[in-house]
């Protein structure tokens, strides 16, 4: 799972559909609303500039690379604070 503080989500890959992300808003106090997820492609609340748009690509593109293929623990273990993605 990853967090963003640009989209102010946690992000990670639903492995039974292809690998398609999914995400999930983060709350004040740094928990998650897993609850309240949905595919980032539903998300209407994106400005959806290229910035964005590079963003989530860079995100997915991560966590597919560095998929073990094990389910992910319900914990953040990774912090972006812009799209730049260090593998």
């Amino acid at each position: 799972m990853i967090q963003s503080l640009h989209f102010k989500r946690a992000f990670w890959l639903d492995t039974d559909n292809d690998n398609e992300l999914v995400c999930c808003p983060i709350l004040e106090d740094g928990s998650i609303e897993d609850w309240n997820h949905d595919y980032a492609r539903n998300l209407n609340s994106l400005n959806r500039t290229p910035y964005d748009l590079k963003c989530l690509l860079d995100i997915h593109r991560h966590l597919v690379l560095n998929d073990t293929g094990e389910l992910y623990k319900v914990e953040i273990n990774k912090t972006f604070s812009d799209c730049q993605v260090v593998a």
